[in-house]
């Protein structure tokens, strides 16, 4: 005859124990938290902002943005140089014809005021009616 000794309770409610839905569970906060997590764009070109004490908080990475890089160079979208980029725009334009289109402006600090300028006149030729600055906070008001 042979003597098995008794396994405590607890050894043998460890082997019974399940871990499936401990790993199901964990992937389902994995996807949840890889599906509510905010993706960022990195800008294409590096800009340094103009300071305003009046900066509001804004996500150019979230939102349709056209960069002024300091040389001048404009980028909207997967468009670069300033006649396709207002050919882009213009479109845009008309896609949204029944909403106010709102044209979202990055430009470095260093861009000329006579391009900004020109770039105005640009926006205003093609019937955009509002444009809304992308600054920086900080100085004094």
């Amino acid at each position: 005859m042979r003597l098995i000794p008794p396994q405590s309770r607890s050894r043998r409610h460890l082997a019974d124990l399940d871990m499936v839905p401990m790993i199901n569970v964990v992937f389902l906060l994995l996807i949840f938290f890889l599906t509510s997590a905010t993706l960022r764009a990195k800008p294409p070109v590096e800009l340094t902002l103009p300071v305003s004490p009046l900066a509001e908080a804004s996500d150019p990475a979230r939102d349709a943005v056209l960069y002024i890089a300091a040389d001048g160079l404009w980028h909207y979208g997967a468009e670069q140089g300033r006649e396709a980029v207002l050919a882009e725009l213009q479109s845009a334009l008309l896609r949204d014809a029944e909403t106010e289109f709102t044209l979202k402006l990055a430009l470095d600090a260093t861009l000329p005021a006579q391009d900004l300028a020109r770039a105005l006149a640009d926006f205003s030729a093609i019937g955009v009616g509002r444009v809304d600055l992308i600054t920086r906070a900080g100085g004094a008001p």
